[in-house]
């Protein structure tokens, strides 16, 4: 099945333009539009089929292209602790710690799987650990 890019489509005029792989356009109306679909957005991969309009190729059947299933990336896990310093009405200031446990894949995307629980820490602690 073909796929091209939204060139233009208004809902308003109901029509609009796909670029097609072979840099030609193909004119789309709003009856060419997949069922469920009411609209597609400028730039948007779609994938269509082609019939002969009054006028030339048309694209029926027209939807947003379904994106191919990638292989789950292999993980490694990644551990952090992140210190965020809070101070009350008082004006005394105290640390939290929190445990972050994060996966990172071979892209490099960091996705947080667990927080750990608050431990908070006095003000005199932290400096004494410092």
């Amino acid at each position: 099945m073909p796929q091209g890019k939204v060139k233009w489509f208004s809902t308003e005029k109901a029509f609009g333009f796909i670029e097609q792989e072979n840099d030609n356009d193909i004119f789309v109306h709003v009856t060419g539009l997949a069922d469920g679909v009411t609209a597609i957005d400028k730039d948007m991969l779609v994938e269509y089929e082609v019939e002969q309009g009054r006028k030339g190729p048309q694209a029926t059947n027209v939807r947003p292209a379904s994106a191919p299933a990638a292989a789950a990336p292999a993980a490694e896990v990644v551990e952090e602790i992140e210190v965020i310093a809070v101070e009350d009405e008082a004006g005394d200031v105290a640390v939290e710690e929190i445990e972050v446990i994060a996966v990172e894949d071979e892209a490099g995307d960091v996705e947080i799987v667990e927080i750990g629980e608050e431990v908070v820490v006095e003000a005199e602690e932290a400096e004494e650990e410092a």
